[in-house]
């Protein structure tokens, strides 16, 4: 009997993919996941369920008895929700207004742009508009009504105090070096080769604001300069130009570290990570075309972001 009901799903999802493709590479394939992805959500549903579903040999996947059990009702259960989600959609469909979304480049690039681009299909009604700007502009226009939500980083402290949060994930905070660089290849970036170095951050030289400046003093690490530059493309050319490295969210860097001549490299947790929440005016009643665009926002953005993001488990 299971006493917790903690199935997520997109293990049932997996589990009938690999039975009707015979097999987790097939799977993974039909569902763009990756191999070990695909293994890991069928672990996790055994321990859920508490009893292995799948035997795996060398040539082919089976179903076991308590698999061949439990596969009628995980497609039932599927057609269920499907069904429901078609019913939402069509009562959705007749949604109409405007929802105002504040991002920042990268995020708005990588997760906002897909987003809205689905959003845009399932609400035809509905108009959304993109705000992009620093976080405290981005607050700024939540607190004078010109934002509907605006996700930002929660490294800036919130100035408003009409405005209410939520935690949404972590950004993965990246090292883009030239190619060529020493810190470009091994097993682990040592991050005391930063110091008396050029590292390069994005920010707003002229309001006196840079990305990461904290994390490198906790880090211990102490460059010779820090250049503080507004465009993530602009740094990305200038490490290519082998004027320096640089520190990059991983929104930002997926977009602008193109080419060649510069290499992305991940740093360790938590440190390196900084926390995206979604913010929101106090007080309002919220639309439900906003609404709407929160629950996809929910639903949709774990899988935009999971090479660039560590969303909360569970």
């Amino acid at each position: 009997m299971i006493e917790r009901m903690d199935l997520q799903l997109t293990w049932l999802t997996t589990f009938v993919a690999v039975v009707d493709h015979g097999g987790f590479t097939a799977a993974g394939r039909a569902l763009g996941r990756s191999q070990p992805r695909v293994s890991a959500h069928i672990a996790a549903l055994e321990q859920a369920v508490g009893d292995t579903l799948l035997v795996r040999t060398s040539k082919e996947v089976t179903l076991t008895a308590a698999g061949a059990r439990f596969l009628p009702k995980a497609r039932a259960a599927l057609a269920e929700l499907q069904a429901g989600m078609e019913e939402v959609r069509t009562l959705r469909a007749k949604l109409k207004g405007r929802v105002t979304v504040g991002g920042y480049p990268g995020l708005s690039a990588v997760l906002l742009a897909p987003l809205m681009q689905q959003f845009r299909r399932l609400h035809p009604g509905v108009s959304v508009v993109l705000r992009e700007g620093d976080p405290m502009q981005l607050e700024e226009g939540l607190a004078h009504g010109e934002v509907d939500i605006a996700l930002r980083t929660s490294d800036v402290p919130q100035v408003h105090h009409n405005l209410r949060s939520s935690h949404l994930f972590h950004e993965k905070i990246v090292l883009v070096t030239p190619k060529g660089h020493p810190l470009a290849t091994g097993s682990a970036v040592d991050l005391a080769s930063l110091s008396g170095g050029t590292v390069m951050v994005t920010g707003d030289p002229y309001a006196g604001w840079a990305d990461y400046r904290d994390r490198l003093d906790r880090a211990g690490v102490d460059p010779a300069e820090i250049m503080v530059i507004a465009q993530a493309t602009t740094i990305v050319a200038m490490v290519a130009a082998g004027l320096g490295v640089a520190l990059l969210g991983a929104f930002a860097a997926q977009v602008a570290a193109f080419g060649d001549d510069v290499v992305t490299r991940p740093l360790p947790g938590p440190l390196w990570q900084r926390e995206i929440r979604l913010y929101r005016r106090a007080g309002r009643v919220s639309a439900p075309p906003v609404d709407a665009f929160v629950d996809l926002l929910h639903q949709e953005a774990p899988e935009l972001t999971s090479r660039t993001a560590v969303w909360p488990s569970g």
